[in-house]
């Protein structure tokens, strides 16, 4: 590698490690903290109205056969612990 080569690539390690540090720097305080948030924000791509109502239908189905499932091995296996109990009192 030639110096000139060797001085530009440090150079450009010392601009991106500053560009961090004055980033890094203006989300320390409030404002710059808060512009970040905004930023961020803006780029978050929202669900349409038809998402999120299949989506919100998928999760309470899901949900409602978990809890069965669960309701159901509670039960089950109270029942098993039960007779457990009989059998050994």
């Amino acid at each position: 590698m030639r110096v000139n080569e060797s001085w530009g690539l440090i150079q450009t390690l010392k601009t991106e490690r500053t560009s961090k540090m004055y980033d890094e720097k203006k989300e320390s305080t409030a404002g710059g903290l808060i512009t970040t948030y905004r930023a961020e924000f803006r780029k978050i791509v929202w669900p349409t109205r038809k998402e999120l109502v299949k989506h919100t239908g998928t999760v309470t189905a899901v949900s409602l056969i978990f809890g069965a499932y669960i309701a159901i091995m509670d039960g089950a296996f109270g029942a098993l612990l039960g007779q457990i109990v009989r059998f050994i009192s």
